[in-house]
């Protein structure tokens, strides 16, 4: 019956996102637009520069908001295809590739090259880990280890994302797969990230598991079913 009232709760809370996602976008194309031709004009004052820069800045933070809503509101199509988990882990890391020196953060990336392939939306898988890695990221402010290893499990591939952040209490992880919660600063979060990769992940028969503590930092680890004759395969190398 629990189970009943979240699932109810969670398509209400993305028919609203949905709503509110299609209202806000198009003013806000308007706007982004808009500044972005202003700053371009030749002569204007510092501050007024400095200003559009803000203006700029913030709308591309409300559109990525806006993404975000989409996705949880389940309103991009999805497209499944055979897919490698190692090469969904390298792609979503270069995204941040850069990020990491900058924030003193050392990855340790283990990939199982032996690990079969998943019939997967590989653009989803991308988010889930996008959503992954800045979650760790944001965890670990003054600098850490980023542990991302994957390997099988009789009929699953798995992927693990380990950081040696802040972590996580018993009230705040029971509650992180709950819509727009978040324990992270104005700007800074959506309450989004982690609903959004858990969504996805259960709508490809997987699961997602999440140990934490505090002062001890999360290890998230992602199960996703793999291609039983891709399994057979690379069983026989």
């Amino acid at each position: 019956m629990d189970q009943l009232r979240h699932a109810d709760r969670l398509s209400m809370v993305g028919q609203l996102a949905a709503a509110v996602a299609h209202e806000i976008n198009e003013p806000l194309t308007n706007i982004l637009g808009f500044a972005q031709l202003a700053i371009k004009f030749p002569g204007i004052p510092e501050q007024v520069a400095h200003d559009l820069q803000k203006i700029v800045a913030t709308s591309l933070h409300v559109r990525e908001v806006v993404r975000t809503l989409l996705m949880f509101s389940r309103k991009m199509p999805s497209k499944r295809i055979e897919v490698s988990l190692n090469e969904v882990v390298q792609e979503g890391l270069s995204f941040f590739q850069y990020r990491f020196a900058k924030e003193s953060i050392c990855l340790d990336l283990v990939l199982d090259n032996k690990l079969p392939t998943i019939t997967a939306d590989p653009g989803q898988l991308r988010q889930v880990m996008a959503n992954l890695i800045v979650n760790a990221m944001q965890a670990m402010s003054d600098g850490g280890t980023l542990t991302i290893r994957t390997f099988q499990t009789e009929d699953h591939a798995s992927v693990v994302v380990a950081d040696t952040g802040i972590g996580m209490n018993a009230e705040v992880k029971a509650k992180i797969f709950i819509p727009f919660y978040t324990t992270k600063g104005s700007g800074k979060g959506t309450g989004l990230g982690l609903t959004v990769a858990h969504e996805i992940v259960t709508e490809h028969g997987g699961s997602i598991h999440v140990d934490s503590a505090l002062g001890q930092g999360t290890v998230i680890t992602v199960q996703l079913p793999i291609n039983t004759s891709a399994a057979s395969r690379y069983a026989g190398l």
